[in-house]
């Protein structure tokens, strides 16, 4: 195996490590499943160049013109001393610093695409919050003192550094901020597809795919199996969301074809962001509706692979949460005036049944685990599962 082959291995494991982390079955991709990639026309891109000096842009934090504290990047500062005072540094030494890149909102707010470490770290040291430590250059001027014991030139320093910051305007199209955003994102800790969307959401966007995902219905549903640390409770919101809008439950049809998910959610996502509160409110419904159903037919196994011999011999480990599982289950029960009331016996005859398809269904199995976007994929899964609910359903 070449070092090329090992490297891949060892980022594959870790995206695997951490997909798992937060209660989900890893998904493994097909060698040809297409990429997130979106073309989009050039003369779109509507991104300008500022200098703008540190003085000022403290002043933009204090007055919440500068949003440095979204939801989607609360865990993501630095927390070491040394390189915080390092940055500091730096900037008292009139080093240079990567540009900045912000996203500026229809109110003119803007909100820290990348750079949000270094901005977060400023501001902390500007309002006194940490002493510098382990200094390379100003150690014997500079050491242990916090913003305000630092001598007058330090300080002049430090104010009239000018920062280089790019600012993705508004009137950008969606599809194009959101492929900006995933090429721009370069920071330490890179944001995941839905941490770049909540970062252009709209406040009551943001506050509804929250909810849902921390609302005790959902909890229910999931085993409270889901970490939203990264909002991978907020992805399967979303998940349902565009399913949901895409779904055809007088024709049975799903409008599902580009083998794109990434883009997929991102459109899903528009859709939301410009509806109005009486809309979400009623897709909140949905949602609740399709998850009491989904926890009355499946309780504690719902949205999990279980082996049929497990389940036999009642060897019950908690099994992660499957994606796919998920997305065809919820939106098929979430059925217009569909209510599911299950005694136990129908409960465990569904749950046995729907191991029983997944084990010896190939095709079935491989839809819910291997290139689970791919096109065919989805469609063999709402076949399958659509399948197996209307015939299960004649006995409930």
């Amino acid at each position: 195996m070449s070092f090329f082959d090992l490297n891949n291995k060892a980022e594959l494991d870790l995206e695997k490590m951490e997909t798992e982390s937060y209660g989900i079955e890893h998904e493994e991709l097909l060698n040809n499943e297409e990429n997130s990639e979106i073309p989009f026309d050039a003369e779109k891109i509507r991104i300008e160049q500022r200098m703008l000096s540190l003085k000022y842009m403290k002043e933009l934090i204090d007055i919440n013109l500068l949003n440095l504290y979204p939801d989607f990047q609360r865990n993501k500062v630095w927390k070491e001393n040394k390189r915080k005072s390092l940055l500091i540094e730096s900037l008292m030494l009139r080093i240079p610093i990567p540009a900045f890149y912000f996203y500026e909102d229809e109110n003119s707010v803007l909100h820290v695409i990348d750079g949000l470490q270094r901005l977060t770290t400023i501001n902390e040291f500007l309002n006194g919050e940490f002493k510098l430590r382990g200094l390379q250059y100003l150690q014997e001027s500079c050491n242990g003192k916090t913003f305000r014991e630092l001598d007058a030139k330090y300080v002049s320093r430090i104010y009239m550094t000018q920062l280089a910051v790019n600012v993705i305007d508004a009137r950008t199209p969606s599809q194009v901020k959101y492929d900006l955003f995933r090429r721009i994102n370069t920071g330490g800790v890179s944001l995941n597809a839905q941490e770049i969307r909540n970062s252009i959401a709209k406040p009551k966007t943001r506050k509804f795919l929250k909810r849902l995902a921390h609302s005790n219905i959902f909890k229910n549903a999931t085993g409270g199996g889901v970490n939203d640390i990264r909002m991978a409770a907020q992805e399967l919101v979303l998940r349902f969301m565009a399913f949901y809008m895409a779904y055809d439950y007088k024709k049975k049809e799903l409008d599902y074809s580009k083998s794109d998910l990434e883009l997929f959610l991102d459109n899903a996502f528009e859709y939301l962001n410009q509806m109005n509160e009486g809309e979400l409110n009623q897709l909140e419904q949905t949602f609740m509706r399709a998850m009491n159903n989904v926890h009355a037919l499946f309780g504690d196994f719902a949205f999990r692979k279980y082996r049929t011999r497990e389940l036999e011999e009642e060897i019950i480990r908690k099994k992660l949460i499957n994606k796919s599982l998920f997305t065809s289950w919820s939106v098929l029960l979430a059925e217009p005036g569909l209510v599911m009331y299950c005694d136990n016996s129908t409960r465990k005859k569904a749950i046995f049944e729907l191991a029983k398809l997944i084990e010896e269904d190939e095709d079935y199995s491989n839809a819910l685990t291997i290139g689970t976007n791919a096109a065919s994929r989805v469609e063999i899964n709402f076949k399958q599962t659509r399948d197996f609910w209307e015939e299960l359903r004649v006995d409930i």
